[in-house]
């Protein structure tokens, strides 16, 4: 990426409160012009070379609103069909290269426990439907954590698939789960 298409990308950091099951959410910048491309880049083109840049956009996060004392990383993990299209799963290599430079280790904590239908469209009821039951908790290496956990994503459109993580995290027994993304759209 080079220097001036870096500073197209000068938007500050976003916190929010947490609803439902996560306690904070934090975002890089809306998912509109540059932003959006570059994620759909990224993702569908696919082009893997740009997780370089993306981990810097969401380590910028972290520099201003600091995790949790002992967090660990994760992330949402791809369907069997998406990883079988794509060839590669984007939010794992981001997550790597997030923990390396911030030294927050990057767990697997979640896994896809059936395949749904894509959510592409749908509004939050739609898509809160079609995940319910789709992610499980590897209890195992939760149970390894100090269960401060930040659940990285790359976009935000209505929330329900980071709630269900969440929402299954919690129930297996993590103390905090703060959602950080690249986008919110």
């Amino acid at each position: 990426m080079c220097d001036e298409c870096r500073r197209k990308f000068g938007a500050v950091p976003y916190a929010q409160s947490g609803r439902g099951h996560y306690d904070r959410f934090l975002y890089r910048q809306e998912y509109v012009e540059e932003m959006g491309k570059l994620i759909r880049d990224y993702k569908f083109v696919p082009r893997p070379s740009l997780s370089d840049f993306l981990s810097d956009l969401l380590l910028e996060i972290f520099e201003k609103f600091p995790p949790l004392p002992y967090s660990v990383l994760t992330y949402v993990p791809p369907t069997f069909s998406s990883l079988r299209e794509k060839g590669f799963n984007h939010m794992k290599i981001l997550c790597k290269k997030l923990s390396k430079k911030s030294g927050l280790p990057c767990v697997e904590l979640l896994e896809v426990r059936k395949e749904r239908r894509p959510q592409v469209g749908g509004n939050f009821m739609l898509r809160k439907e079609s995940v319910k039951g789709k992610y499980l908790v590897r209890i195992g290496e939760l149970y390894k954590t100090s269960g401060n956990i930040v659940i990285l994503d790359d976009v935000f459109t209505t929330g329900a698939t980071v709630e269900e993580c969440a929402r299954i995290l919690k129930k297996a027994g993590a103390n905090k789960v703060w959602v950080c993304v690249l986008a919110k759209s």
